[in-house]
């Protein structure tokens, strides 16, 4: 019998046990690898038993401005530099394939660090970021709290 791995499934299933931090605007600068545009990015985490952990950061931008790739392939060595020991790696989540959405452009980014619970927005806004804006030629407005509704 063969067995079929449903890789949506298994994404949403991940994503289930994940916690929403907030939503931030972010501008990207025009340059030689794509072009400039707006939009919105919400960061998310995930914690393992012992704190570490991953912050999921999901990109969606408008498609009508042409945008055919937000990040762009991005080095390790670079956001080693810039993150310190505690980064561990990043993985790239190629949602725009799975997106029902075809207006937008949906790119996701985990990153994952050895320490993260409690340290979450201190990581957010000292460090990843600001490397964000450096590597990817992204600006990123201040990060909206998100607060679920009766709170």
């Amino acid at each position: 019998m063969e067995e079929v791995y449903d890789l949506m499934t298994s994404l949403l299933a991940t994503k289930a046990d994940e916690q929403m931090i907030g939503f931030a605007g972010f501008s990207r600068l025009a340059g030689p690898e794509g072009q400039a545009g707006e939009g919105i990015v919400k960061v998310a985490a995930f914690h393992r038993p012992e704190g570490s952990g991953y912050l999921t950061l999901t990109f969606i931008q408008d498609r009508t401005a042409g945008t055919r790739a937000l990040l762009g392939k991005l080095d390790q060595g670079a956001f080693h530099a810039l993150l310190g020991p505690d980064f561990e790696m990043l993985i790239e989540i190629p949602l725009d394939a799975f997106a029902s959405a075809p207006d937008f452009l949906v790119e996701e980014l985990d990153v994952y660090f050895h320490h993260l619970q409690g340290r979450e927005r201190h990581l957010l806004e000292t460090r990843l970021l600001p490397a964000l804006s450096q590597v990817c030629a992204l600006e990123v407005r201040p990060l909206q709290d998100w607060r679920p509704r009766g709170r």
